[in-house]
Parts: structure tokens; C-alpha cells; sequence
């Protein structure tokens, strides 16, 4: 398997930042949910706060990387599919490149208009470029946690169920094309 994306299938590095977004997106998830299900102010709940910042960072960084790499790759030839559905799909990958980057930059930017430091595991801080005003930080974490979030859920939901009904339904193979 080529590392470069061909006109006819995805490359090994396409695939594995694919993947690695899943995971890093996973962890995310599960640091902010210990953190909300630990003691306010615990060293628990600092902790998994940190963790997901830190997470963030990192799952920011992929997804430039990976818009870089696709920047610089043939993307491969759609299956066979209606125009319509074409469109959709180009649509929610487009939303999604959106939403994986509007919420770590929406993180950073609530964490340090509420005056706190984006601590990445422990190794550097971010640079501070915002001054603190603390009322903007709480209308940036609105729209972080409940907008951004839901609508990058939803659509990472739909993509999911699109890519099992053309996998199990259509049976046109879809899946196959980003697996490992």
C-alpha cells in the first residue's frame, strides 16, 4: 500500500490520520467525561481538565496536519453514488474538518479569555494572545459545549450510519476504502 492517496483508493498515511483522529477524539471524549463526573476542584477533576486540554491540542495539531496532507494528495474517485449524494458527502466531510477545528480553537480561546493557561501534558504552555475577559469566555464555552459539540456529534453520527448502510445495504464497499 502506497503512503500517497491515488485516484483509485485512499494511502496508508490518509488512513492513519483518519484513524488517529477517531482515537484522539475518543480520548477527548472520555477525559472531559471523567472530569465532569469528578469532585469539583479534586486533583481528579484538574487533572482530566488538563488531560483534555492537552487532548485538544493534540487533536488540533492532526487536523491541520491532515488538512496539509490532503492539501498536497489526489483525492481518491468517489464509489458510484447519485450527484445528490456526492454533494452530502462532500458537505459533512467539509462540516467536519469545520467542527474538529472550531472546537480545540474554541477550547483554547475560552481557556485563556477566562485567564488560564493551555498547559500541553505537562511540557509547554500555549502562548497567552487573548486578554482575559471573562464574560466573552463564558459565551465562547456556550458555544463550545453546546453548540459545536452536538452538531460534531450529529455529524459524526450520520457519517457513521451513511458508511454502515452503503457498507451492509448497499453492499458497494464503502468502508473497505479507509480500513488499515
Amino acid at each position: 500500500m502506497s503512503l500517497r492517496n491515488s485516484t483509485k483508493a485512499w494511502g496508508s498515511a490518509a488512513k492513519a490520520f483518519h484513524w488517529l483522529t477517531v482515537v484522539l477524539l475518543i480520548a477527548v471524549w472520555v477525559a472531559v467525561a471523567l472530569h465532569e463526573d469528578a469532585v469539583k476542584d479534586s486533583p481528579e477533576y484538574i487533572k482530566y481538565i488538563l488531560l483534555h486540554k492537552s487532548l485538544g491540542v493534540s487533536l488540533l495539531t492532526l487536523v491541520l496536519a491532515r488538512l496539509l496532507w490532503l492539501s498536497s494528495n489526489v483525492t481518491p474517485t468517489p464509489i458510484k453514488m447519485p450527484e445528490l449524494q456526492k454533494k452530502a458527502a462532500s458537505t459533512v466531510h467539509h462540516l467536519l474538518y469545520v467542527l474538529l477545528l472550531a472546537m480545540p480553537i474554541s477550547g483554547i480561546v475560552m481557556t485563556q479569555l477566562a485567564g488560564r493557561q493551555v498547559n500541553v501534558f505537562g511540557l509547554f504552555d500555549l502562548p497567552q494572545l487573548l486578554d482575559v475577559n471573562k464574560e466573552l469566555a463564558k459565551e465562547v464555552k456556550e458555544y463550545h459545549e453546546e453548540v459545536f459539540f452536538p452538531v460534531l456529534m450529529l455529524l459524526i453520527v450520520g457519517h457513521i450510519v451513511v458508511a454502515a448502510f452503503h457498507q451492509f445495504v448497499l453492499k458497494d464497499n464503502l468502508i473497505k476504502r479507509m480500513l488499515p
